[in-house]
């Protein structure tokens, strides 16, 4: 008990925490917690850090209280805006790999991009095919995705027309 107690110290009425490598971090009340959290997560600035950024944070600007990682993470957990908009995927990193095709236009790989503003035609969504062998692009914007708009976007209308002029090159 006498170390615990060591490393605090009582000034004009209020409790700081004594640390090795940081100056005297002012104890808050719960209600004083809840304020600092709040204002440094939805603040001014509303940067929304994460809960090891916040309670760094917290830390820097000179507050201490025995839970701070742990009620950070809480509010982080809390807060509807990070739930949202924040990372989704903590997986570890993978190896890149290659794809291999043995000639232009043979392997399409295909994604959605948006939803953007709205364009010509109402349309809000791109439909794009890459060809894995020579990168080429095509896309088509569409209005909404539907497996029948994607099933109408036909590669190999696309090959026909391209394909004599890139076998001259070839």
């Amino acid at each position: 008990m006498k170390k615990h107690v060591a490393r605090f110290v009582l000034i004009d009425q209020d409790l700081y925490r004594r640390g090795y490598t940081r100056p005297l971090l002012k104890c808050l009340t719960p209600k004083q917690v809840t304020y600092v959290m709040k204002e440094l997560h939805e603040g001014v600035c509303e940067t929304h850090y994460g809960a090891q950024t916040m309670a760094a944070k917290v830390l820097r600007t000179e507050y201490y209280w025995s839970t701070v990682h742990g009620d950070c993470t809480e509010f982080v957990r809390k807060c509807i805006k990070c739930q949202e908009y924040g990372t989704l995927s903590h997986q570890n990193p993978e190896n890149l790999h290659y794809i291999l095709s043995p000639w232009s236009f043979v392997k399409w790989g295909m994604d959605i991009i948006g939803p953007f503003a709205l364009g010509k035609g109402q349309c809000k969504f791109l439909l794009v095919g890459i060809d894995s062998f020579t990168k080429w692009i095509e896309f088509e914007p569409l209005r909404a995705i539907t497996a029948q708009n994607v099933q109408k976007f036909r590669v190999e209308e696309y090959c026909v027309s391209i394909r004599p002029t890139l076998d001259y090159y070839h």
